[in-house]
């Protein structure tokens, strides 16, 4: 029987456990959080994947067959439309926004300070 276990820090900082049987001869699985279950599926012996939430955090759990074994893998989804990520990507948006507002105020700064230093150098 294949068995797994994650643990997760969600961005509040609360713990959780994630573990996976997956029975290998019948191809049963059991997905679950902190001892509750999440998901039950039966005759999985292929590629598969379940999605599901641990607070704000879509997970992606995919269970890939490799020979006559079965790889287990925990990611968070951060490519779906959830509205947690919808929010880090304008907040990554407005970010990158501002440090090219920066750069510029920084480069017409610049420009005025050369300027200034010029005029006062060479016209007297």
């Amino acid at each position: 029987m294949g068995q797994q276990v994650w643990t997760f820090n969600d961005i509040t900082g609360t713990n959780y456990t994630i573990g996976l049987y997956h029975g290998e001869d019948s191809g049963h699985v059991i997905i679950y959080q902190n001892n509750n279950i999440l998901i039950i599926d039966f005759n999985i012996f292929y590629i598969k994947h379940y999605h599901f939430y641990i607070g704000h955090e879509l997970m992606k759990l995919s269970i890939v067959p490799d020979n006559d074994e079965f790889v287990y893998q925990l990611n968070v989804d951060t490519e779906s439309n959830t509205p947690y990520n919808l929010q880090l990507k304008k907040n990554k948006k407005e970010e990158q926004q501002m440090i090219i507002i920066g750069q510029i105020v920084l480069i017409i700064f610049l420009i005025a300070l050369f300027t200034y230093n010029y005029y006062f150098r060479y016209k007297k």
